[in-house]
């Protein structure tokens, strides 16, 4: 996701003093709010309940551009972001407690505003970097009395709506529509333990998850290395698998969640300090046994295993009048998994790519840093 802006120099700084009156709540207001929206698709269509309110016009109602010459983008293809003072007067607008607009607007938490102080600004960048807008369930957004096409605030280029069964992405070409889910349960299944998995650990679960995104990612570029099961659920899809890069997080999603449940499991005892070399070869075990059952070339497959598990090495155990904050051990079923190297450098802003700690990325080619990794392996990816 974007990362909180600060304001420029004072040569592009916005030095308008304009006067501003107290904000008052606009005629209608009684608008649901969709669940990751982001801040230009929410405010479009609150003008466009307020009698289609021209969205340039919008905006500046509730602020002033921080750069001079700052215009209000198109929310199919960026999003804005406000400073304290702006969200406030869009609260008020909008009848709703800023609490509720955070809450439901990711672009709108503390992490991702203006630091700019003073009067109300907003800013609408070329580039929102590191935040994806992928279109709302179409079904989602009928049962929230909208016609207007409203768009999510991302941290990846997809997302899955668990309540319609759906698969939805940022592609905006003409027949990239939601894609359903009715025929591949599982993968329902799967983000619904992902979520768990976030909810119950935090940050490290999130990372645990953005690592096994890589690998899988990976696997999926190394056509010898693919499940079975990830062909056979594209030709399920029909037309919609044809575009094999847009639907290959569809098709490894739930060996994803799978895999990242495992890295949790050794990562979580790796930092409790009671992961010994004999445990964590019996782990490296049960991973292979895992794969087989997926149907993949196990010995080859495990590489990358192997691979993050050097970057997340066995740690020894302090003796307890040493410990530190740091260090202390998550016990407890219940406990967050904290962020410990290599991803103690993460951001809250991070994408789903970012938060991982490995180098790979879906649909690119392999490059000479895995060579050592794979055996001198020097395949090549899916265009």
């Amino acid at each position: 996701m974007a990362a909180a802006r600060t304001p420029r120099s004072a040569k592009g700084t916005s030095r308008r003093t304009k006067a501003w009156h107290p904000a008052r709540r606009l005629g209608l207001t009684a608008m649901p709010f969709i669940g990751g929206e982001s801040t230009g698709s929410y405010t479009r269509r609150l003008a466009d309940l307020n009698g289609s309110i021209p969205y340039e016009e919008f905006w500046l109602m509730f602020g002033t551009p921080l750069r001079q010459g700052g215009v209000v983008g198109d929310p199919l293809c960026g999003d804005g972001y406000l400073n304290r003072a702006a969200l406030e007067r869009l609260a008020v607008m909008a009848h709703r407690p800023v609490t509720q607009l955070q809450f439901a607007l990711p672009n709108l938490r503390a992490h991702r505003m203006l630091q700019a102080e003073g009067p109300p600004m907003w800013d609408w960048p070329w580039d929102t970097a590191g935040c994806f807008l992928v279109r709302v369930c179409e079904l989602c957004a009928q049962t929230k009395g909208t016609s207007v096409e409203a768009y999510l605030a991302s941290d990846a280029t997809w997302q899955v709506c668990v309540a319609h069964g759906r698969w939805l992405d940022n592609r905006r070409e003409p027949g990239a529509a939601a894609i359903a889910l009715a025929a591949l349960p599982e993968v329902v299944t799967a983000h619904r333990q992902r979520l768990y998995l976030e909810r119950r650990l935090g940050a490290g679960g999130r990372a645990m998850f953005a690592d096994a995104y890589a690998i899988t990612s990976c696997w999926w570029n190394i056509p010898v290395l693919n499940a079975p099961a990830w062909q056979a659920r594209r030709r399920m899809l029909g037309r919609a698998g044809r575009d094999e890069l847009r639907v290959a997080p569809l098709l490894f999603y739930p060996e994803a969640v799978r895999l990242a449940q495992a890295l949790a499991a050794r990562e979580r005892r790796r930092l409790r300090y009671t992961l010994t070399p004999k445990e964590d070869g019996g782990w490296l075990e049960r991973v292979a046994l895992l794969l087989d059952s997926w149907g993949m070339p196990v010995a080859e497959a495990l590489d990358l295993v192997e691979v993050w598990a050097l970057r997340h090495p066995l740690l020894p155990r302090p003796r307890r009048a040493h410990y530190s904050a740091a260090q202390r051990p998550a016990h407890g079923r219940w406990r967050r998994l904290p962020l410990a190297a290599p991803h103690t450098d993460q951001t809250v802003e991070a994408t789903l790519c970012e938060r991982s700690c490995l180098p790979w990325k879906l649909g690119e080619m392999i490059t000479s840093e895995l060579t050592p990794a794979l055996g001198g392996w020097r395949l090549g990816g899916r265009a």
